[in-house]
């Protein structure tokens, strides 16, 4: 219809990040590319933020973060149906298979076309409208 506009969603990534610079450094490439970016430093926030969030297309999981590890998070997001739509993609320094339950892994120390790449892999926009991944 003429005359009437749609709001612009922008797709939400949480970063779950120990480490304040690689966090801040990643925040801020993602939100100058258009996402709306969460950050968390562990896995008790991460879940917090999460179930605040309307809803996050993809959670970057940094594989050693304090308290309950990536694989513990990893584990508690699978079992919570409210966050079973939601991509994880693990980042890790070490070599191995992917994580059952991930969507992808980014290796440490990430690059920004890389970083870049599987966000919008996993947070596709066209016209404005965030799209689920099939």
């Amino acid at each position: 219809m003429p005359g009437v506009t749609h709001p612009v969603v922008q797709p939400q990534v949480l970063i779950v990040e120990d480490d304040p610079d690689v966090r801040g450094a990643m925040a801020e490439a993602l939100h100058d590319e258009g996402f709306e970016v969460s950050m968390a430093i562990n896995a008790v926030e991460a879940l917090r933020v999460l179930a605040a969030l309307e809803s996050a297309c993809l959670v970057l999981l940094d594989w050693e973060i304090p308290r309950v590890d990536g694989r513990g998070l990893l584990e508690r997001l699978r079992s919570d149906e409210r966050f079973a739509g939601t991509r994880v993609v693990v980042m890790t320094a070490e070599a191995g298979p992917l994580p059952p339950g991930a969507a992808g892994v980014l290796r440490k120390p990430v690059r920004l076309e890389m970083l870049l790449e599987a966000t919008r892999r996993h947070c596709p926009v066209a016209d404005g409208v965030v799209k689920t991944p099939a």
